[in-house]
């Protein structure tokens, strides 16, 4: 696997604080550079392996920025900078303390105090959200890179053709614009890690409810932007959705990082004696309650789905059942 730092470990040590501006200047790229393997696995699982190798095979360590066309360095670096940030997150909580033959001893300089326990935790969290910003920009980066031309192969349809995206686009929420119709929401990265969520929901839920010909049928008409016309699909087509993005955030809340999930889902995950925010301790039935009730509203779509889908019972004329009998006859009785 082709790292995108230099081979050299003075150079990659700049590169790495050229990313990271809030680091020591003397952090030795030798000392995260495992964290680097392990962060860059990540990002490829998010993107893909086909857009890993074609950004690998851009860069060039003998180049500088000026060497590169503006939009190659700039995809080269919206790569790196997520990964340059998880690696940082996953290595400096072991460089909290000196691994010495006597054990771990605390680091203490004359003119450094350590951290309290609070501070080390908040900037943990900071430094996760910080790892989910650059992801989220990586992929709106890939969405937006679109050629004016097609006439060249460029990261774009490289993205797109990837087997990554095309998962994404095989649901019934395809994008963020999608999910906003029934809940905030503006993370690509997100979205795409609500996947499965959304997935499961569709194939344990909605299929059996639908039917596999409608299931079929309205997801071809969404892939290939095929216009619906009927009224009562259009509808559905809008419940199966309200289900999709109902059931997913109930699938993800007892699953993700309250780091990666919209802030108004969970909130005052943060101790009031230990912030300036002066935030309500969470009670630890925070998160159940907030999964039921995106549940119970999943529930109550269902419901709706099922009566939409009920068969318009047939209207008969009371003459049609027996033409012989006089229903409107005051001495009629149907017992």
């Amino acid at each position: 696997m082709k790292l995108l730092f230099s081979t050299d470990i003075e150079k990659a040590s700049d590169e790495l604080k050229e990313l990271l501006g809030y680091i020591d200047a003397d952090l030795n790229f030798k000392n995260i550079k495992a964290d680097i393997k392990t962060a860059t696995r990540e990002i490829i699982d998010v993107i893909g392996k086909e857009v890993y190798d074609h950004v690998a095979d851009l860069y060039d360590e003998d180049k500088t920025e000026d060497d590169y066309e503006p939009e190659e360095y700039e995809l080269i670096q919206s790569v790196r900078y997520p990964i340059a940030v998880n690696a940082y997150r996953l290595y400096v909580p072991t460089n909290d303390l000196a691994q010495t033959n006597d054990g771990r001893k605390m680091r203490s300089e004359d003119n450094e105090k350590s951290p309290f326990e609070w501070m080390i935790e908040r900037d943990n969290k900071e430094q996760e959200k910080r790892y989910y910003r650059a992801l989220d920009d990586l992929i709106r980066f890939l969405d937006d890179s679109k050629a004016e031309t097609e006439t060249e192969t460029t990261i774009y349809t490289i993205w797109t053709t990837s087997d990554k995206y095309k998962e994404s686009q095989k649901l019934f929420i395809r994008t963020t614009k999608d999910f906003r119709e029934f809940y905030p929401l503006e993370s690509r990265y997100l979205l795409l890690m609500l996947n499965p969520g959304i997935a499961f929901c569709e194939t344990r839920e909605i299929l059996s409810r639908v039917g596999l010909v409608k299931f079929t049928d309205l997801k071809t008409k969404l892939q290939e932007n095929t216009p619906i016309e009927e009224e009562k699909d259009i509808k559905l087509i809008s419940l199966i959705k309200e289900a999709c993005v109902n059931y997913a955030l109930a699938w993800a809340i007892p699953r993700m990082s309250i780091q990666i999930l919209p802030e108004g889902i969970l909130q005052g995950f943060t101790s009031e004696r230990m912030s300036t925010k002066a935030t309500k301790p969470s009670m630890l039935s925070e998160p159940e309650a907030a999964r039921q009730v995106f549940a119970a509203t999943c529930q109550r779509v269902f419901l709706d789905i099922e009566d939409l889908l009920k068969p318009v019972p047939e209207s008969t004329d009371d003459i049609s059942i027996n033409p012989t009998i006089n229903y409107g006859d005051k001495h009629f009785s149907a017992t």
